[in-house]
């Protein structure tokens, strides 16, 4: 007999492609059943991302809608639900898509207790067949115990969760996979048990299921330009998956998205405005930016993140930024557009010789031109660095000829407490601050000090006092 499996993952909050490719599963879908054939619908995770404004204004409750409207029977938790998501909305979410989360693997960080409105196993029947499933998302611990939450290591649960399905009497394990393409193969080789991975966190597209050790991997890539279907043919007599074939079929965007499905859209677009819309503070000048010179606006963070982590210098790259800010009211909507990364200040020590060299970098189109991407980076370019605490000053060539910290001059033996983002520290960009020693990392996204920042006057004024002199 064959079972179908098709699987999204990493929508990433693309949610006018995602309709389209909602219609198309529910099609595949229906006519599977008419043929008696069973199937079974999974998300991979990363379906929210708060880039969007509809999803950053429903704290992901649309995407959970539009989840329960396609009858998923279960999703897990990517990094972007767990760590953008803050925690007091998770049940909420989990709530409002009503079907099971398999978030296998989180726990709460005081207790090591399950969280109430996850599940850590499903057991499903499909015409006979038990089909036994479990999620398991990536572990950044380094921001989940900020929400106090624990994330345990996938290859010590999946053992465990493996012989607990099987002691139910699952005939078939599905894992689904918030780990990337990397961890899944590793996995793989290592456990028994598990028959399928659908996978997901790396954006791969894999055109057919990959085999390694016992288990077949799937992935769909990203931003519902695909979704994945897998044809298993399982062994009557035997009791177990004789064979697998798959694909990825790509969105095809000539299709109209069904009604309803279209009106949980525009329903979550009009919930999202009411928050997006409101004015959250009046901005008394402008404040201008650039990706590769002096930024006002650069200053005015880099000058709260350094008071935030009571640092004695800050350095943040201009990139995060996409646009400078006009004096007047600021909304919700435009502090996401202007800052759509979720980046995180991160406390680290830094010698003063690492610092010049990084300054000196910071004036180097082959670092400030560099496109950014991965961890949490929304922006075009990585731009150049704007600074709190440093003055600096170039010659005409625009090699530095003097740095200060704090109206004292820079000590290259010394060591400094200094604040910067995250994405400068794990992205590696500059080999100073991935090496650097990490001290600790704060909560708060930089859109949202910016927002703190811009409640007090003279802090806009302190960001128009140039940092950087001379041939630059």
């Amino acid at each position: 007999m064959y079972l179908h499996l098709i699987h999204t993952n990493d929508v990433h909050s693309h949610l006018g492609e995602y309709l389209k490719v909602g219609t198309q599963i529910r099609r595949l879908r229906e006519d599977l059943l008419a043929h008696g054939e069973p199937v079974l619908l999974f998300d991979i995770g990363d379906h929210a991302d708060r880039m969007s404004p509809e999803t950053d204004g429903t704290m992901g409750r649309v995407n959970a809608s539009l989840l329960k409207a396609l009858n998923y029977d279960a999703w897990v938790f990517g990094n972007n639900e767990g760590l953008i998501i803050p925690r007091q909305y998770w049940q909420d979410l989990c709530e409002q898509s009503a079907i099971p989360v398999l978030t296998s693997n989180l726990r709460d960080l005081r207790t090591f207790d399950r969280f109430p409105f996850f599940q850590d196993t499903l057991l499903l029947d499909r015409n006979g067949v038990k089909i036994g499933v479990f999620g398991l998302t990536a572990p950044y611990n380094i921001y989940y115990h900020l929400e106090e939450v624990h994330a345990l290591a996938a290859e010590d649960q999946v053992p465990q969760l493996v012989e607990e399905l099987r002691k139910q009497g699952a005939e078939m394990v599905i894992m689904l996979s918030h780990l990337g393409l990397g961890v899944d193969r590793t996995l793989a080789q290592k456990v028994d048990g598990v028959d399928i991975i659908l996978g997901s966190h790396t954006h791969n597209v894999l055109e057919e299921p990959e085999r390694v050790g016992g288990s077949w991997i799937a992935q769909a890539g990203k931003f519902a330009q695909y979704f994945g279907h897998l044809a298993i043919e399982f062994d009557e007599t035997d009791r177990c998956v004789r064979d697998i074939k798959g694909r990825v079929i790509p969105r095809e965007d000539s299709v109209i998205p069904d009604p309803d499905l279209q009106t949980i859209l525009d329903e979550g677009k009009r919930e999202a405005e009411r928050v997006m819309d409101s004015v959250l503070v009046h901005v008394p000048e402008n404040l201008d930016h650039h990706y590769h010179g002096e930024s006002e606006l650069g200053n005015l963070v880099a000058d709260e993140m350094k008071e935030l982590v009571q640092a004695e210098i800050a350095l943040l790259n201009t990139g995060v930024f996409l646009f400078g800010l006009n004096a007047g009211p600021l909304t919700r909507r435009v502090l996401l557009n202007c800052c759509p990364s979720p980046i995180n200040p991160v406390l680290v020590e830094l010698y003063g010789w690492q610092i010049r060299d990084l300054l000196q970098k910071a004036l180097d189109p082959a670092y400030t031109h560099r496109r950014g991407m991965g961890f949490g980076f929304r922006g075009k370019v990585v731009g150049s660095l704007a600074l709190s605490g440093l003055q600096v000053q170039c010659d005409e060539k625009g090699f530095i000829q003097q740095v200060v910290a704090n109206d004292k001059p820079l000590q290259e033996n010394r060591r400094y407490l200094a604040a910067t983002a995250d994405y400068l520290v794990f992205s590696g960009v500059y080999e100073e601050l991935k090496g650097a020693d990490k001290i600790r990392i704060e909560p708060l996204f930089l859109r949202e000090i910016m927002e703190r920042a811009l409640l007090n006057p003279a802090n806009i004024r302190r960001a128009k006092v140039r940092r950087w002199q001379g041939g630059r």
